[in-house]
C-alpha cells in the first residue's frame, strides 16, 4: 500500500508514495513570541507561526465583519466567542516580519546548480514548491537534465522538502486561555494551508471552533532580492463558525467510503482497545532490576578450580585464594551447566527490555511521526478508527488499524508487509530485504473542511520515505527522512449525514 519506487537507467531506485507531513531530521533552534494572555500564564508561540497566523489574522479583516453580519443569530454568538479568545491571546499583535528562509533555499538552489541571488532561480524553485512526490522528481529532472543521477535528484526533493517547511520550522500550536477555550494554529506546508482557530474542545453543548484560512507563499523582496515565507486569507473559503452539533456529526461523518480516480478509502470504528498498549515505565523498569539480578546472580555463580598434580585431588573454591605448590590452578567454570546459555538468554531479555523504554523495539511508522500522529491522538475529542485502503491504479489493498480522527486531522499509520505496495520497477530482492530488514513505513495525513455544499472535504494524501540500493549487490544503502508522497482529495464521502453548514439548527434531523 501507498508505497512506490521508480528507477533509472542505473538501477537505482527511489521508494515512494508512502504518507504524509514531514520528520525534522536536525535540531531547529526556533525565536518565539511571548505573548500576556491576561492572567493566564505567558506562553511562548513560534515566533514564525506567530507571524504567518497574524498576516491571515490582519488581511482577514473585512472576511470577518462579513462572516458575522451573514451568521445566524447561533453564530454570531460563536463568532463573539471567537473574537474574545483572539483578544485573550493579542492576535492582532502578531503581525510579525515574514519569515527568512535564505538558508533552505541557498541549499536548493546550490544543488541544482543555479544562482540564488538570480530571479530565474526564484521562479524554478518557486515552481518546485507547487508539486509534490513523483511529479516534483520530474520537474526537477526537467531543469537538471537527463543526465542527472537518481541520488542527485533525491538529494534536491529533499531540500525542497526542507524549504516548503521554512527549514524544518514547527507546524502547529495550541494556547490554552482561561475558561477551556484555545488557540489553535496549524499549518501545512506541503499545502501551503495555514489554520487560524478559535476554539474550546469541551464535547458538551458549550463547545465550539472558528477558523480563519489562509496561505502561505514564497515571496522575493523588491529590495534585496532576499526569499521570504508569507501568509494571507485564503481566497478560496471564508471564516466559519462550526457548532457543537456540527463537530459532533463532522466526528460521525467520517465513517464510510471515500473515493476518488486514484485512491478508495473505507473508514470503520473500532474500539480503543483494539490499539496496542504500551506498558509504562515503571513496569518496564521493575523488569529490567528483575532480569539484571537474575543476570547477575548468574555470572557470579561460578567456582575457582584446582589440581593436585600427583594425587589427582580437586579443590572448587567460591572466592578466588591461591594456593601454594604444588597445587595447580585449572580456571574458573561455571556452577550451572548450562550458565553460558542462560546468560545469553537473559542478556537477550535485558536488551529487549531496554529498546521496550527508549522506543527503539517500536516500528519505525511510531519511531517517526511525521503526521504530528501522537498529538491528534492525545486531543479529548479523538476518536480510533480502522482504514481499508485501496490503491485503484493497481489495485492493491490493505487494512490500516492505526488511525484516528479529532474532527480536524484524520491520521494513520502501518508498516508496509505486501509486495504489491511497492512499484513494479523495484528488484524483487530490493522489496523482500525492505518488508523483512526494514519495517518500511507509511502515513497518511488528512485535514477536514467545507465544501461550497457544507459537506465534508478530506484534503492531504500518502507520506512515505525515498529509498535508494545498490544496483550491483542489490542492498538497500539508504532511506530518505519522511516526506509527503502523493496527494490526494476526498470531495464527498462517509456517512453521507452532513447538513449544509449555516443551517439552523432546527433544520436538523
Amino acid at each position: 500500500m501507498i508505497a512506490d519506487v521508480a528507477g533509472n537507467s542505473v538501477g537505482q531506485a527511489v521508494m515512494k508514495r508512502y504518507l504524509f507531513l514531514r520528520c525534522v531530521g536536525s535540531a531547529v533552534v526556533l525565536l518565539t513570541a511571548t505573548l500576556a494572555l491576561g492572567h493566564a500564564q505567558a506562553q511562548q508561540v513560534p515566533a514564525h507561526l506567530a507571524g504567518l497566523a497574524g498576516q491571515v489574522y490582519e488581511g482577514s479583516a473585512e472576511a470577518l465583519v462579513a462572516a458575522r453580519k451573514a451568521a445566524s443569530p447561533e453564530k454570531q454568538a460563536i463568532f463573539d466567542k471567537a473574537m474574545d479568545a483572539f483578544k485573550r491571546a493579542q492576535v492582532s499583535r502578531w503581525q510579525g516580519a515574514v519569515v527568512d528562509i535564505a538558508k533552505p533555499f541557498e541549499d536548493v538552489a546550490r544543488l541544482m546548480k543555479l544562482d540564488p541571488a538570480d530571479e530565474v532561480a526564484h521562479e524554478i524553485i518557486s515552481q518546485l514548491m507547487t508539486v509534490t512526490g513523483d511529479p516534483l522528481i520530474e520537474m526537477i529532472k526537467s531543469h537538471m537534465g537527463e543526465d542527472v543521477t537518481r541520488d542527485a535528484l533525491l538529494e534536491v526533493a529533499s531540500a525542497v522538502n526542507e524549504l516548503k517547511s521554512g527549514g524544518g520550522l514547527a507546524t502547529s500550536h495550541q494556547i490554552n486561555l482561561e475558561n477551556g477555550d484555545q488557540i489553535a494554529i496549524d499549518w501545512s506546508p506541503e499545502t501551503a494551508q495555514l489554520v487560524l482557530s478559535a476554539l474550546r474542545e469541551s464535547g458538551g453543548e458549550d463547545g465550539f471552533e472558528f477558523a480563519v484560512p489562509g496561505t502561505t507563499e514564497m515571496t522575493r523582496d523588491p529590495e534585496t532580492g532576499e526569499p521570504r515565507l508569507s501568509a494571507k486569507p485564503d481566497e478560496t473559503s471564508q471564516p466559519r463558525a462550526i457548532t457543537a452539533r456540527e463537530i459532533a456529526d463532522r466526528i460521525s461523518s467520517v465513517i464510510g467510503k471515500w473515493e476518488n480516480e486514484t485512491f478508495q478509502m473505507i473508514v470503520r470504528g473500532a474500539r480503543e482497545e483494539d490499539g496496542k498498549v504500551r506498558r509504562s515505565p515503571e513496569a518496564i523498569n521493575r523488569d529490567i532490576e528483575r532480569v539484571q539480578a537474575e543476570l547477575d546472580e548468574l555470572r557470579n555463580a561460578k567456582e575457582f578450580v584446582w589440581e593436585h598434580p600427583e594425587s589427582g585431588e580437586i579443590i572448587r573454591q567460591e572466592r578466588f585464594r591461591r594456593l601454594d605448590d604444588p597445587w595447580v590452578y585449572q580456571g574458573e567454570r561455571e556452577l550451572v551447566a548450562d550458565g553460558g546459555a542462560q546468560k545469553a538468554s537473559l542478556e537477550g531479555e535485558l536488551q529487549a527490555l531496554r529498546d521496550e523504554i527508549t522506543g527503539a523495539d517500536r516500528p519505525m511508522s511510531e519511531q517517526l511521526d511525521p503526521v504530528a500522529f501522537e498529538q491528534v491522538k492525545a486531543r479529548p475529542s479523538a476518536r480510533k478508527l480502522a482504514i481499508d485502503w485501496t490503491d485503484k491504479r493497481d489495485g492493491c489493498r490493505d487494512t490500516v488499524s492505526d488511525a484516528y480522527f479529532d474532527g480536524r486531522r484524520l491520521v494513520a499509520r502501518g508498516t508496509h508487509v505486501q509486495i504489491c505496495s511497492m512499484n513494479d520497477e523495484l528488484p524483487g530482492a530490493i522489496k523482500n530485504e525492505l518488508i523483512s530488514s526494514w519495517a518500511p513505513p507509511f502515513w497518511l495525513l488528512f485535514k477536514a473542511s467545507y465544501g461550497a455544499n457544507g459537506g465534508l472535504v478530506l484534503d492531504g494524501g500518502t507520506w512515505g520515505m525515498y529509498v535508494s540500493y545498490d544496483p550491483n549487490s542489490l542492498s538497500v544503502n539508504r532511506i530518505f527522512d519522511p516526506h509527503e508522497s502523493e496527494a490526494a482529495r476526498f470531495d464527498g464521502g462517509g456517512g453521507g449525514e452532513m447538513v449544509a453548514l449555516g443551517a439552523a439548527e432546527t433544520m436538523w434531523p
